[in-house]
């Protein structure tokens, strides 16, 4: 029986330290990868077109899929949003940004990039810095997918901005003054918000900011509602009509005055013409 158990013992040992996977960090395949970065640096994008599969997938953040078209033209899009992009350097040795390539015994083969972004916005000026992790599968030369894992806010803030400047962002939202009605308490007024919020955060979710300020002598709000697209402000109006909020919000406020801002739709300024709004288009700064 010992004999057994060291038999499995020392298989058991044996099985553990046979390794599933090789790393590098000098291989062609990630100095092929450095040099992704260091072509985006200098804005060329060649390199990237040759390198990548024609029948890649790249999946981002919000778990998007995009074809290597998608791709490419978003990397095109990168250039014209920042200037002055750069990366730091790496060099193996695990005390900073590094590149490294896991060959698994399956025959799959991963490059995995941690670094930092840095670029000055080409539409607000703005410098940045964000770490990022990208993961690379090969299919032979050739990258296959691509999985990124990082904040997109940046890259949203300053397409925000290009847009905003350009006039073509298609975020709209409403400002209301509203007064409380009598009968109405802060508190009671506070109760009915939270289920209108919750609402709006479980059926709308292209509905980004939703906030009711209240006076100083807390018979007024001003309420501030915003929107991806006028299709979203659309539905906001559909839900807000047709679902049960509309007979409280009613019965509590009195609309005193009622603007929708933005490149609105003209079946969105129809829409709340009803409510009395009036509508105002964007000439400068920008919206988030």
């Amino acid at each position: 029986m010992k004999s057994i158990i060291a038999l499995f013992s020392l298989t058991m040992i044996l099985s553990c330290a046979q390794p599933y996977a090789k790393i590098d960090v000098q291989d062609t395949k990630s100095q092929m990868v450095a040099k992704i970065f260091e072509e985006v640096s200098e804005e060329r994008i060649d390199y990237l077109k040759e390198i990548f599969s024609d029948s890649m997938k790249m999946v981002n953040a919000k778990e998007l899929s995009f074809d290597k078209t998608q791709f490419i033209a978003g990397i095109e899009d990168m250039f014209d949003l920042f200037e002055d992009i750069s990366f730091e350097a790496v060099d193996g040795d695990a005390n900073g940004s590094e590149i490294e390539t896991n060959y698994y015994e399956n025959g799959r083969v991963w490059t995995s990039v941690w670094n930092n972004f840095s670029a000055t916005g080409a539409y607000t000026g703005q410098k940045i810095n964000f770490p990022f992790h990208l993961s690379y599968l090969w299919d032979g030369d050739k990258i296959i997918e691509e999985y990124q894992f990082f904040d997109l806010s940046q890259f949203e803030n300053e397409a925000n901005a290009r847009a905003s400047m350009n006039n073509t962002n298609t975020k709209v939202g409403f400002v209301l003054e509203l007064g409380i009605n009598p009968g109405y308490t802060p508190d009671d007024v506070a109760s009915m918000l939270a289920k209108f919020t919750t609402f709006m955060r479980t059926n709308e979710p292209d509905g980004y900011d939703y906030g009711y300020y209240i006076s100083e002598d807390e018979k007024s709000i001003t309420l501030i509602e915003k929107y991806r697209t006028s299709e979203a402000a659309l539905l906001h109006a559909d839900n807000f009509e047709n679902g049960p909020n509309i007979e409280p919000f009613m019965k509590a406020f009195t609309i005193n005055s009622f603007v929708l801002f933005g490149n609105a739709s003209e079946e969105l300024k129809a829409r709340v013409k009803a409510y009395g709004a009036e509508h105002r288009e964007i000439i400068g700064g920008w919206t988030n």
